[in-house]
């Protein structure tokens, strides 16, 4: 989950970032963005469920001890929203994305994502009933314009399947994105995504048939490479961006996230030696000329203004 919205009450925070939410995000930044080229890469040797499914059993097992020792369990009413929240931006998010990129390019596949939030704010304005000015709209035509034109050029003769499955994978975490918005202030951001991976984690065991079996098969480097993706972007990324957006305002943290697509292509670039078509890349700078537009129309604070995870 690479690309991830978490609001925060800009009337607490400062107005600038301080060193060690620098630092926070800044890490949060990288590993985030060097997980598409990660989840690339361990494609080579395990299929898009298992993979899935090993990396959010390590990440459940490293975040445990948070649950028993620091959090404590959820309350008993809160549990079904919990489950809905990981169906939404993790079995369906991760499975989607995984399948996606068995097609697309690592920096392709981030180009799409980044186009999350016109979703969200889509069901923003069709579930909480947000307004929506011109500039907004004319901002989700030209990213849906954007991802078109990234699907394009990654076919051969038309439109990528694996494209549609990785916006199938950004228009089912903005459900997320939207309705975290009434478990937030009681559970806080980090907290609330250690029980969302966990709850993930439980969704996403009955599609681990042969686990077992596929971890002894595959190269320890393949498997390396899903400890890599169960610790760092979804462990360290999640608990950084958590730290960086409680400190800090939504609007100033949301505009470091438009450096996403641009270093995940470089990382798969320097990692697989793997770029985006010229008609991939041009499709990415529309769609996220798209979201910025879209940024710009929303009111700060609202669920069109937060920032973008996963993956």
């Amino acid at each position: 989950m690479e690309n991830r919205e978490f609001q925060v009450d800009e009337a607490t925070v400062d107005t600038s970032l301080d060193w060690s939410s620098l630092i926070a995000l800044a890490v949060t930044l990288l590993v985030w963005s060097s997980a598409f080229a990660a989840i690339k890469a361990a494609l080579e040797h395990y299929t898009p469920l298992h993979l899935a499914v090993l990396r959010f059993m390590i990440s459940s097992l490293i975040l445990l001890p948070f649950v028993f020792f620091k959090f404590g369990l959820p309350q008993l009413k809160d549990l079904p929203f919990i489950f809905f929240l990981s169906a939404t931006g993790m079995l369906l998010y991760h499975i989607p994305l995984c399948i996606g990129e068995q097609t697309v390019a690592a920096g392709s596949a981030s180009l799409l994502i980044a186009t999350a939030p016109v979703f969200t704010a889509i069901l923003a304005v069709i579930i909480l009933k947000e307004k929506m000015n011109p500039l907004g709209w004319a901002g989700i035509i030209m990213s849906f314009t954007g991802a078109a034109v990234i699907s394009l050029g990654e076919g051969d003769f038309g439109l990528e399947l694996g494209a549609l499955w990785i916006l199938c994978a950004a228009f089912m975490e903005s459900f997320y994105f939207v309705y975290q918005k009434k478990l937030l202030p009681k559970y806080g951001a980090f907290r609330l995504t250690t029980y969302v991976i966990m709850a993930g984690t439980i969704l996403m065991i009955p599609f681990g048939k042969d686990l077992l079996k596929a971890v002894i098969t595959a190269p320890p480097s393949a498997t390396i490479t899903v400890v890599y993706l169960a610790i760092f972007p979804t462990c360290i990324g999640y608990a950084g961006w958590a730290y960086a957006t409680s400190r800090n305002p939504a609007s100033l943290v949301a505009s470091s996230l438009f450096l996403n697509p641009v270093m995940a292509i470089f990382i798969a670039w320097i990692w697989l030696d793997e770029m985006p078509t010229f008609i991939s890349i041009m499709g990415g700078v529309i769609a996220i000329v798209g979201v910025w537009m879209l940024q710009r129309s929303r009111r700060s604070g609202s669920i069109g203004d937060v920032s973008k995870r996963k993956t």
